[in-house]
């Protein structure tokens, strides 16, 4: 995946009419090195190839559901996100790479066979849990340039052929992270508990991904 454009479109500029608060840029650049090695973890630069092989793509998908499997539920119940104006259902993942695993011959039954990450930080406030879903919110960016390649790539892999979990919002992606953004700037956010949430999805992204 390429994480050089996570939270890009989130950094301190305008899309359309609105302007994007500068706390997501901040997030991004107090995880510079971090957001950089993503960038260099094994099994993310195979999906950039054009000869990605069928085995490379779906130990990625893999190792995003053993992520998503346990990150996804915990964001759920960690806030009331119909409180803060977010639907949280039309942003979940795992369906999306449920669907995709499907794709691949992996239906429910072997689903649980998976490895699922075990080690989840600690959101302890709510400005820390929109931190750590800034982070997830922002690699959409990152997830729409790798669908991108994969959609040229000797797979020709698209979202109704097992990279629906890339393609995620589709059109709407620059209208859903905007309409995210636009629910923080509603809150009243403690500005360091924010960055220590996004500070933890990076750690956990990098740690998880990297092994």
């Amino acid at each position: 995946m390429d994480f050089t454009r996570i939270l890009s479109a989130l950094g301190g500029r305008r899309i359309g009419r609105m302007f994007i608060p500068r706390i997501f840029k901040d997030l991004l650049q107090q995880n510079a090195d971090t957001h950089r090695k993503l960038g260099e973890i094994p099994v993310l630069v195979a999906l950039e190839k054009q000869n990605v092989t069928h085995e490379e793509y779906v130990a990625a998908l893999e190792k995003m559901y053993g992520l998503y499997a346990a990150l996804e539920p915990k964001l759920e119940t960690a806030v009331n996100w119909g409180q803060l104006g977010v639907d949280f259902n039309e942003r979940k993942r795992l369906p999306l790479l449920e669907r995709d695993l499907q794709k691949f011959g992996i239906g429910k039954d072997k689903l649980n066979e998976i490895p699922v990450c075990t080690n989840l930080p600690e959101l302890r406030t709510m400005s820390e849990v929109l931190g750590c879903m800034a982070v997830i919110e922002g690699s959409t960016a990152g997830a729409a340039a790798t669908a991108q390649k994969l959609a040229v790539s000797n797979l020709k892999l698209g979202p109704h052929n097992g990279a629906e979990f890339f393609n995620n919002y589709g059109d709407k992606r620059n209208e859903m992270r905007m309409s995210f953004a636009t629910a923080v700037t509603r809150q009243t956010l403690n500005k360091d508990e924010f960055l220590s949430g996004g500070k933890k999805a990076f750690d956990l992204f990098y740690t998880w991904l990297s092994n």
